[in-house]
């Protein structure tokens, strides 16, 4: 087991290069910002950056890694019975950090998140849901769905505060997931769809 365990130098060097990002990202874009600026910024040299890192994405995705492990931890803390509890953990998780959440939405980065999710969501379902009728092919496009529009949603939510709960939107990103929306959406529009085309046919009666 100790010998699994990273470097503490390495630990320590990489969280005074993330936060020396984020702190800079609270001022400067993101694509303005150099690798210099963060060593710089840090403390540090490039040569200890580009042992820890490839790039300024790497540093974000290393934090995303971190996030996904505290959110493991909220979520076993908290009672889970099924998908609604977890995606209501979720959604109140990222309420809890949403600054930086906002900081990826503010600099077009929310698609490092999209990239993650998939391999999030598959460890969160061996752990809580691991008995499934799906194939692997199944799983994977099942997973690459729910993640892509729970990040869709997530950003929509952050950016309109003060609407939907937690719990509220997650029942809601159920209820889409399981298709009845749609339908529920089709009857109610049906009847505007009449009062539409009852009125371009009296119009064309009348011309």
């Amino acid at each position: 087991m100790g010998e699994n365990r990273e470097n503490p130098i390495s630990v320590r060097s990489k969280r005074r290069i993330t936060d020396a990002l984020l702190e800079l990202m609270q001022v400067t874009p993101f694509s303005k910002i150099s690798i210099k600026d963060i060593v710089d910024r840090a403390g540090l040299t490039r040569q200890t950056f580009y042992h820890n890192f490839e790039t300024k994405e790497n540093v974000l995705l290393c934090r995303l890694d971190e996030h996904f492990e505290g959110f493991l931890q909220y979520l076993s803390k908290k009672k889970v019975n099924n998908w609604e509890d977890i995606i209501c953990c979720f959604f109140r998780y990222w309420q809890e950090h949403a600054s930086f959440m906002r900081l990826l939405m503010k600099n077009d980065l929310v698609y490092l998140l999209s990239l993650k999710m998939p391999g999030y969501f598959q460890s969160v379902k061996e752990l809580h849901f691991n008995r499934t009728s799906m194939t692997d092919a199944e799983s994977r496009l099942w997973f690459a769905f729910v993640s892509g529009a729970l990040v869709s949603t997530l950003t929509s939510w952050l950016t309109s505060p003060g609407g939907l709960s937690a719990r509220a939107l997650a029942r809601l990103v159920i209820t889409m997931m399981d298709g009845t929306m749609l339908e529920k959406s089709r009857i109610e529009l049906e009847p505007d769809v009449e009062q539409i085309i009852d009125h371009l046919q009296s119009g064309t009666k009348n011309g």
